[in-house]
């Protein structure tokens, strides 16, 4: 099974265990910045998956390769009446603990491919300044989940249709190389262009 299919399937797993009680539920890069907390407070109450790497195992042999893909679902709330009612929520709205416990038992032990199934692993509390300054309570639980590669098939990735390259010879000053990114090359145009067009399969 796929990465993308992966993480769809859990995605799908998590709205259907949370349904109404969650905003939303989506993918999420993971990187922690400011931008990514605003996204967060945007999504509350709500749930981002995101795939975080995995070690490999060593069963498989040279035809396979195996790993334990560690997978995070980031539960997130807000409430105005503060950080307390973000954990315990009320009558108007869930808290992080209800969606915790919504959710470990729909999760744990679900077969997303055939054969594996997920393994909670730990819940964190990912309390820090930037984070309660946003008005936000966060919570991680983190499941494994055995992964096989197949070596040597092909992953269905699309031939590419359109390169476009600029030369410069000696190598270009550093001041050209951000304008020529974006196709501009009013101050010093390159020694030579290629551009090459695939037809469409």
């Amino acid at each position: 099974m796929s990465l993308l299919a992966l993480e769809d399937a859990l995605i799908a797993a998590t709205a259907a265990a949370l349904g109404s009680a969650v905003r939303a539920v989506e993918s999420l890069p993971g990187d922690w910045d400011d931008e990514m907390l605003n996204r967060l407070l945007r999504a509350a109450p709500g749930a981002l998956v995101s795939f975080l790497g995995g070690q490999r195992l060593t069963t498989g042999g040279d035809s396979e390769a195996r790993i334990e893909a560690r997978w995070a679902v980031y539960l997130v709330t807000n409430h105005a009446s503060g950080e307390a009612a973000r954990r315990r929520g009320d009558a108007m709205q869930p808290g992080c603990y209800e969606l915790i416990v919504r959710l470990v038992p729909a999760l744990h032990g679900r077969a997303l491919a055939p054969g594996a199934t997920l393994s909670l692993l730990d819940v964190q509390n990912l309390y820090t300044g930037s984070v309660e300054r946003k008005g936000l309570t966060v919570y991680a639980l983190q499941f494994s989940h055995p992964m096989t590669f197949a070596l040597g098939a092909p992953d269905g990735l699309d031939d590419f249709l359109r390169l476009h390259t600029a030369w410069d010879v000696p190598p270009h000053t550093p001041a050209r190389h951000p304008q020529w990114l974006v196709g501009d090359d009013t101050n010093a145009a390159p020694d030579a262009r290629d551009r090459v067009a695939l037809p469409a399969a």
